[in-house]
Order: C-alpha cells, then structure tokens, then sequence
C-alpha cells in the first residue's frame, strides 16, 4: 500500500469519528484509543495534526480540559455552536453546552455597560458539574483572600 492512501484512509476513519461524535468533546488520546479499537493504526501525533489543522479551519474547536488535557468538539454548522456558551467540570473533564436566557443577558449586559462583548466561543465557565457534585461532594478554592462577604453581589 502506497503512503498517500494509508494518509486517505486515516483522515477518512477520522472524519469518521469527527461525524459520529459531532458536537460532543474528546481528547487526542480517545480518539486514537477508539480508532486502534478499530482496527486503525493511528499515531497520537497524526490525529493531534489533524484536529489542529481543523481547528484553524473552524470546524473543530479547542477548549482548555482539566490537567492539562486539550478538549475538541466537532461542529457541524459553526452558527450553532456561536450561538451559546460552555462549561467545564473540572472533576470529570465533561463539557456542556449552556442554552440559557441568562447567559445572553448577562452578554447584552456587559456591552451595553462596560463597552465589552463576550465571544461565546471562547467562554468557557469552570466549576463542577452536578453529577459530581452528587458523587463526592463540591470542592471550593476561593483562594487566601475569601471571605463570606465576597458575594453580596448576588
């Protein structure tokens, strides 16, 4: 088998994958692990190209993941994807869309008051997500400087 089909082949197994998981996340080290899964041999840095070159194009994007584990989410249609925000549990790694009213208020808020507009592509809120908050409670790191009084703004 020549080079340039065995590269055909590869990025075909991998859009793929980009096409089975549209819109949800995963590292570079899980999509290797399933392609292996099928069969594919698949090197970390072929897959880490790939996603960084569809990444620059737009139809993946990047999100920071715990520990230092880049996340990536295929999108279909990047509109849909502007459209709202993101959080990151930082327990679990899981990456959630956030459609909520709130969010788009608290958006017009901050540029019609402070001149400053969100990207909501680039927004990622950091916390724990409810499933773990459930299985082993919620740790809090407000740093040296907390006190209770930090939250009267609520």
């Amino acid at each position: 088998m020549m080079r340039g089909e065995y590269n055909t082949r590869q990025k075909r197994e991998l859009q793929r994958f980009l096409e089975e998981r549209s819109m949800q996340h995963f590292s570079v080290d899980e999509v290797v692990f399933e392609l292996r899964g099928r069969g594919e041999k698949v090197g970390r840095s072929t897959v880490y190209r790939y996603l960084e070159q569809l990444a620059e194009q737009g139809s993946v994007r990047k999100y920071p993941g715990v520990q230092g584990v880049t996340q990536y989410q295929h999108v279909e249609d990047a509109a849909s994807c502007d459209a709202h925000f993101h959080m990151l549990c930082r327990r679990c790694g899981n990456l959630m869309h956030v459609d909520c009213r709130l969010m788009g208020v608290m958006a017009d808020h901050l540029m019609a008051e402070h001149g400053f507009r969100l990207d909501p592509r680039e927004t990622l809120l950091v916390g724990v997500c409810e499933k773990c908050r459930a299985d082993g409670g919620e740790e809090v790191a407000h740093g040296p400087d907390h006190h209770e009084g930090c939250h009267d703004c609520l």
